[in-house]
């Protein structure tokens, strides 16, 4: 016999007062739901952890599973998505904001709303129009600005020669206005200036705090020749190393970053309440360390962090690397494809690890989804500093919840905590069927307008994932 129930999302807004600031109460603001439809036969997926495709556990519950019947890619939506646009790119058109809802705990704030807007006329790297511009030059003083939202009227590529800092608070950058091609953020030259840095500002004591980011692409400069790296060839991070506590509250939305050396998402030293969701890491060397060195430091820690329905593909390793001390944090249905691709040795696909005899601390890992398609399966997650039994496991898993998991069945290393560890009403997040991933999640993960390769890349994340699920 069939069930129906209901789920539903509250998006939680901060009230403001008359400084434009976010007040500490917060009220929710809109819910929306769908009854979901669902059989009473159990089955689940594959994986060696995995039970049911919509049991969860600390989350809020997917939509109609009426949307298992669509085995379709990414391109069979029914929509616009077979245009080609006027530089070749394909791809769906932008969503209006808040269609993909912002869920996680750095979600709890107003960002850049109630204040000015600044709109990008130009592909510029600097001057008068451009997005360094609107991010630098801010109305009030330097540590306490005036909110801020910067919309684009033009579309294309910025090419930047020297890193763009966001280290004051209060903004939304919305790559999601921009007109086709979108907006794509290209480094220049070796690759050790540009980087897209959201930080701190020790002379002003602010950052970049209360910060939202979406719709943009970041284009990295790795050739994938090589395994060298340089930590200062990051692509897109956020660093609060030099001004602890500052850094919270910051939310990457429907980015997408390719060829990246190294920093693609990073969360370095100390930060709390961030979101990064629904965002497309592809073709990289080491996409995202969530990290601080040498590690056990009393005030570079990590919390609070939500890391859910992002798509990593195509790369070594780091998709992503949870190292030293990172607290009450979510990692949830992510996909991660086709890891240790570029024939190095080595590579993996998520790690979970100690660093200077810091180490993650409650942290639950669910409904993610290790694809089929690497040449080694049984390092597709990792809970210490190699797969299978080592030192750092045995402290690690007692702290790592995992329930509905999907991974080859030579994956071993297994969080060992009984029951999902707590979270805040803010940090759960929409839990879909396999049916809907394929159907609903993938055509709303990375930068609006697709480039020929990223689709290409997004119809084979989907087959495979149909074809795990066989």
């Amino acid at each position: 016999m069939a069930t129906t129930k209901l789920y539903g999302v509250v998006l939680f807004v901060a009230a403001c007062g008359g400084d434009g600031k976010p007040d500490q109460d917060t009220t929710p603001e809109t819910t929306w739901g769908v009854e979901e439809t669902q059989g009473d036969d159990g089955q689940g997926p594959a994986g060696d952890d995995a039970t049911s495709d919509v049991e969860t556990s600390g989350v809020t519950s997917g939509a109609a599973d009426a949307a298992e019947s669509s085995d379709t890619g990414i391109n069979d939506t029914g929509d616009a998505s077979d245009t080609t646009n006027d530089d070749g790119s394909t791809g769906d058109t932008p969503p209006l904001p808040g269609e993909v809802p912002l869920e996680g705990y750095g979600t709890l704030s107003t960002f850049g709303q109630g204040g000015d807007e600044c709109v990008v006329t130009t592909l510029n790297d600097s001057g008068p129009g451009t997005l360094r511009d609107c991010i630098e030059n801010r109305g009030g003083n330097g540590g306490d600005p005036e909110p801020r939202v910067i919309l684009f009227e033009v579309g294309g590529t910025i090419n930047v020669m020297s890193d763009i800092r966001v280290r004051q608070p209060y903004l939304t950058v919305d790559g999601l206005s921009a007109p086709a091609p979108g907006i794509t953020i290209e480094k220049s030259g070796n690759g050790t200036e540009g980087e897209f840095i959201i930080g701190t500002w020790p002379g002003n004591q602010t950052c970049g705090h209360d910060v939202l980011v979406q719709g943009l692409r970041f284009q990295g400069v790795w050739a994938h020749n090589t395994e060298d790296t340089s930590n200062n060839a990051g692509t897109i991070g956020l660093d609060g190393e030099d001004l602890p506590l500052c850094l919270h509250h910051v939310v990457l939305n429907r980015i997408t970053v390719l060829d990246a050396q190294d920093a693609a998402g990073d969360i370095w030293g100390s930060a709390s309440d961030i979101t990064v969701q629904y965002s497309a890491f592809l073709d990289s060397l080491h996409p995202s360390t969530y990290s601080h060195s040498p590690g056990g430091e009393n005030d570079q820690q990590r919390e609070r962090l939500s890391n859910h329905h992002n798509l990593y593909a195509n790369f070594h390793e780091r998709g992503p690397q949870v190292r030293g001390d990172n607290r009450d944090s979510n990692f949830e249905q992510n996909i991660v494809h086709r890891w240790a691709a570029f024939g190095f040795g080595g590579g993996y696909g998520m790690r979970l690890r100690c660093r200077d005899n810091a180490c993650p601390q409650r942290l639950n890992v669910s409904h993610n989804h290790f694809t089929g398609a690497s040449d080694q399966p049984q390092t597709a997650l990792i809970i210490g500093e190699q797969a299978g039994a080592d030192a750092d496991e045995m402290t690690l898993a007692p702290q790592v919840y995992m329930e509905d998991n999907w991974r080859p069945a030579t994956g071993s290393d297994q969080g060992t905590a009984p029951a999902s560890f707590d979270r805040a009403a803010e940090a759960e997040v929409t839990i879909y069927t396999h049916g809907e991933v394929v159907a609903l999640v993938l055509p709303n993960i990375g930068a609006p307008y697709r480039t020929a390769y990223e689709d290409m890349l997004f119809e084979e994340v989907g087959a495979q994932l149909d074809a795990d699920h066989r």
